[in-house]
């Protein structure tokens, strides 16, 4: 019987992440918090960080009687400024101890928690959410797992079908210097959960106009290392 465990362990690794977080950071408040988005060249602070997260990214696209999907919840950084704007919130993580973290920070009203199984969206009714955001998460997912999840999204999507994605661009400036930093950590097919993924602009735009996603905004500006788009995804 072929091993369940091969290949890229995504869940140990931020499982792991999360149970050692405080010996990390013993400083931070919330797993989270370290993620400022200055190695991406986006920031200096955290506070600087999550008001460009809130101020472009969720401001203009979600409204208060949206359904918002999150995917990689990571500790809830982004999850507490997206229930700022949303009706419902749906966080959802691979990691158990992630997911975890996240309801301790925001509890349970108007907050629902589902565990991937990382090939699908299982947990999630079809045609219930409004909005699908995923931020400073597919920077750390291999690009054959983000075109996985974007077959995946469509059919959990209603209404306006927003979404917003964020990966990482190894054909940047930082993105090159990135990879040039992990590139030997992760040989012979393998590598850690929690490393960045070798991905482009390029790339993306082809998975996502293969699969008919209706592009908004491409934005490779904003967060120089990385790109982000704004997307309309296709009927379910």
């Amino acid at each position: 019987m072929e091993n369940s465990k091969q290949g890229i362990d995504y869940e140990g690794a931020w499982d792991a992440y999360a149970r050692d977080w405080n010996l990390l950071y013993p400083e931070l408040g919330h797993i989270g918090d370290e993620w400022i988005g200055k190695g991406a060249g986006a920031a200096h602070s955290l506070t600087e960080y999550n008001s460009f997260i809130e101020r472009d990214l969720i401001e203009p696209y979600i409204n208060s009687d949206d359904i918002v999907l999150e995917i990689g919840v990571g500790g809830g950084k982004t999850s507490s400024l997206l229930l700022n704007h949303c009706q419902q919130l749906i966080c959802a993580d691979i990691s158990s101890n992630m997911l975890e973290a996240t309801r301790e920070r925001l509890g349970s009203d108007r907050v629902s928690y589902v565990k991937l199984d990382g090939l699908t969206l299982s947990g999630i009714p079809e045609a219930a959410v409004d909005v699908c955001f995923c931020y400073d998460t597919m920077v750390h997912i291999e690009p054959r797992d983000i075109f996985n999840y974007l077959v995946q999204i469509p059919k959990v999507m209603r209404r306006k079908r927003l979404c917003v994605f964020h990966h990482t661009n190894i054909l940047s400036e930082l993105g090159w210097k990135k990879f040039g930093s992990e590139w030997h950590k992760n040989l012979r097919g393998q590598r850690h959960g929690c490393a960045f993924s070798v991905m482009t602009d390029n790339i993306m735009e082809k998975f996502l106009t293969h699969l008919d996603y209706k592009v908004i905004l491409k934005d490779t500006n904003s967060v120089p290392r990385d790109c982000i788009w704004v997307c309309e995804a296709p009927l379910g």
